[in-house]
């Protein structure tokens, strides 16, 4: 296989996947998508694992860490998103890959890898992402995913030949297809929220800047997402939080200043009654001492918007 011409160019190689449309996507709680069959593969990515429910064919996985999926084009499946809490979930539409990708393309291939951290993949699909929305460039798009199906492919592997926690298996049920865009003021003021979790947020202060009145900000925003917006803006402080008790060495007097929050036992009350376990009792089970020198980039997600469909080779 060849990339470079004789001049030395990158050229778009034959057996390079193509990507079709990404995004980036906060749903509602308890939102059903599906029954659906596509016409192309599709490769999603969960940073957090909240319960969703992901049904292919015979097979139900609950999703209760950060994983990755892959449906291939033409199987049966739908999602039930988690219960308790609004769901990030990001997503590329491709057709192609099999040359980068021969295991998890096929029909043994891994539905379902779960992962302790996004990691490198996780790095990855963001800057899909970010190319896709600003500079459009597919063959640049094409070749991270190529490369990406490729870390992917190990990863299955070494799913298949680790003792990985089983899946609950679950009764299949119909489901109903609902759109996952959510309307420009949600979007809007998610986007707000997220700029400032390091500052004191009110929510008059989020309707003024979505030029709405509080009351109807409020109940829009509750029917769409599911949960009142003060309740999402601790929700976003919490999930910062549980990313720099992983990727950082700080202490937790520290983290709980830059997620917002001036008072330490308020914030401990918080993160225990989120999470089902103390800060300390998270980072000990959760934390690699191998990326304690990492920073964490809170820029990531404001190089393209949330909840936006970008299209690159429709």
């Amino acid at each position: 296989m060849d990339f470079i011409d004789q001049k030395g160019c990158l050229q778009l190689n034959e057996n390079l996947p193509v990507l079709h449309y990404c995004g980036d996507f906060v749903v509602r709680r308890n939102w059903k998508l599906g029954p659906r069959i596509l016409d192309d593969n599709e490769l999603l990515f969960f940073p957090q694992g909240t319960g969703t429910i992901y049904r292919k064919g015979d097979q139900v996985y609950t999703l209760n860490q950060p994983s990755w999926i892959l449906t291939k084009a033409g199987d049966t499946h739908s999602y039930h998103f988690g219960e308790t809490a609004a769901t990030r979930h990001l997503f590329l539409h491709f057709s192609g890959g099999e040359w980068f990708a021969p295991t998890l393309l096929s029909s043994i291939g891994s539905d379902v890898i779960p992962v302790r951290e996004g990691g490198l993949p996780s790095a990855m699909i963001s800057q899909i992402l970010h190319i896709a929305h600003g500079e459009k460039d597919t063959n640049r798009c094409n070749i991270l995913l190529s490369a990406l199906l490729s870390e992917l492919e190990h990863l299955g592997n070494i799913s298949k030949n680790t003792s990985i926690p089983s899946w609950k298996y679950l009764e299949n049920k119909k489901e109903a297809v609902i759109d996952p865009a959510y309307p420009l003021v949600v979007s809007k003021a998610l986007t707000y929220i997220r700029n400032r979790l390091l500052e004191p947020i009110t929510v008059a202060e989020i309707a003024v800047h979505c030029q709405l009145s509080h009351e109807h900000l409020t109940r829009v925003f509750v029917r769409v997402t599911g949960i009142p917006l003060r309740q999402m803006i601790i929700q976003l402080r919490l999930e910062r939080a549980s990313h720099m008790l992983r990727h950082s060495t700080l202490s937790i007097k520290e983290i709980a200043s830059q997620c917002g929050y001036a008072e330490n036992h308020y914030f401990s009350r918080s993160f225990t009654a989120y999470y089902g376990m103390t800060a300390t009792e998270y980072r000990k089970e959760y934390a690699d001492p191998r990326v304690q020198h990492i920073v964490p980039d809170e820029r990531l997600e404001e190089k393209y918007p949330i909840n936006v469909y970008f299209h690159i080779n429709p």
